[in-house]
């Protein structure tokens, strides 16, 4: 499988993590859908939940409402994170494109002191603040888009 759509909804606590052994785990009150190509995850009721993917995928979707997320030890080509409301991502041993999509929300991305990242801002009142400083050279871009919403990085 190349894509996988995670929807999290309802002050959630997830975390999402590399497998090893190439397989896809998940809680038993979570649904998924797979098929050759993509796997469709939802978790719809308020929970604590570990989801387990293959710790190098191509393409990772997120749709996150007021949602506590981390990120452990997966490599991604791009992560997209639609969100609403307030939401904060940790992210340990975690590699790519992270792309942030909100409209009158407030984001909070928690990277390791090392983690190397460069930032680009886009849509229209957006604002992105960080504690550290970023890499122009980095292949880790971390991008919000959409409206009126904020964007803070910071360390652990």
């Amino acid at each position: 499988m190349k894509d996988y759509d995670i929807k999290i909804r309802n002050n959630s606590e997830i975390r999402v993590y590399g497998t090893k052994d190439n397989t896809i785990t998940v809680p038993s009150e979570v649904s998924i859908d797979t098929d050759k190509y993509q796997a469709d995850i939802d978790i719809v009721k308020e929970t604590n939940a570990n989801i387990g993917l293959p710790e190098q995928v191509e393409h990772v979707e997120l749709n996150i409402e007021d949602a506590k997320l981390k990120l452990e030890g997966i490599s991604f080509d791009r992560c997209e994170i639609d969100a609403k409301g307030v939401i904060e991502v940790e992210i340990t041993n975690t590699q790519g494109n992270i792309d942030i999509n909100m409209v009158g929300g407030q984001a909070t991305l928690i990277v390791p002191a090392s983690f190397s990242f460069r930032t680009r801002c886009e849509g229209k009142g957006n604002e992105i603040k960080s504690d550290i400083a970023d890499d122009p050279t980095s292949t880790n871009v971390i991008e919000l888009n959409g409206k009126n919403s904020t964007l803070l990085i910071t360390t652990k």
